[in-house]
């Protein structure tokens, strides 16, 4: 009784619907599919999702290291202008401390010009000599100020940091020692501005010595 039911219910459902009845592994299978259907749609959300964050993060990337690049290009030519603008003022500098040697130098110019025309004039020799003297004097009170000082030469040991030997002669000074100064040197601070032209004792003369001889 109860399969003939079924039996009848099943073949109502047919012509009544036009559906055929499903098995209950049917059922089962129908909804397996479903469920893993979404699952592979909510994957490629999750992956589209991270796949747009992804472009973001690029995009943002790539907007730092242009920026980056300007500044790099900013910062050089900022470089570039400020190592320019040392070199021009180390130009003034060296200009105008020249400058300012010029105009003190002038004045002594100027003394020694009216010396010697005055010396043409009255032909007073002594007078023109002395005019030089002081001239001279100035000259080199000018040249201490800044820092320059002659190198001592006659009586001192050769100090070849400090002179340069022309000569080394016979002398009754000992052997090695300056009996002669043929150009004055100078020295700037600690610098040798000019070396000095000497010349230098070779010590008592001996019979098979010649009486001098080039250094």
């Amino acid at each position: 009784m109860h399969q003939t039911s079924k039996t009848i219910s099943e073949e109502t459902l047919k012509e009544t619907y036009g559906v055929e009845p499903m098995e209950s592994e049917q059922t089962e299978q129908a909804g397996t599919s479903i469920d893993a259907q979404w699952i592979q749609q909510a994957d490629l959300e999750e992956l589209r999702q991270a796949a747009l964050k992804l472009l973001e993060e690029n995009q943002r990337l790539r907007q730092q290291v242009e920026e980056f690049k300007e500044l790099a290009i900013r910062r050089a030519a900022e470089l570039e202008n400020f190592r320019r603008r040392v070199e021009k003022e180390k130009e003034q500098i060296v200009r105008y401390a020249n400058e300012k040697l010029l105009l003190e130098l002038l004045p002594f110019i100027d003394d020694l010009h009216r010396a010697v025309e005055s010396g043409k004039q009255q032909q007073n020799f002594e007078a023109m000599i002395q005019g030089i003297e002081l001239i001279y004097s100035k000259v080199m009170g000018i040249l201490e100020r800044l820092g320059v000082r002659p190198i001592e030469t006659v009586g001192k040991q050769f100090d070849v940091e400090l002179h340069e030997a022309l000569m080394h002669v016979p002398h009754e000074a000992p052997e090695g020692q300056i009996v002669q100064e043929i150009q004055r040197g100078y020295m700037y601070g600690d610098k040798v501005l000019r070396h000095a032209k000497v010349i230098t004792s070779a010590g008592k003369k001996s019979n098979d010595q010649p009486e001098q001889q080039d250094s």
